[in-house]
């Protein structure tokens, strides 16, 4: 993780742990850097609920921090 990744992160979302995966932080920032989080925050707000069901039976875990579905293939 870059120390401007981190640096932008903490202005925008604090510096409270936890932090997501890389992958996630740059997608969060990318959203706030072009002012699109709001709206991309609301939209997917409407479908949380149903998202959140969805993942736990696909993956027989419940949704946490932890979960598998937010690890980061990439790195």
């Amino acid at each position: 993780m870059t120390e401007e990744l981190l640096k932008k992160y903490i202005h925008y979302f604090g510096d409270k742990p936890p932090f997501p995966p890389k992958h996630i932080m740059e997608s969060l920032v990318r959203m706030k850097d072009d002012g699109t989080f709001d709206g991309k925050l609301k939209a997917v707000s409407t479908i949380r609920g149903e998202l959140k069901d969805k993942i736990e039976e696909a993956s027989g875990e419940k949704m946490s921090i932890n979960h598998p579905f937010f690890k980061d293939k990439l790195d």
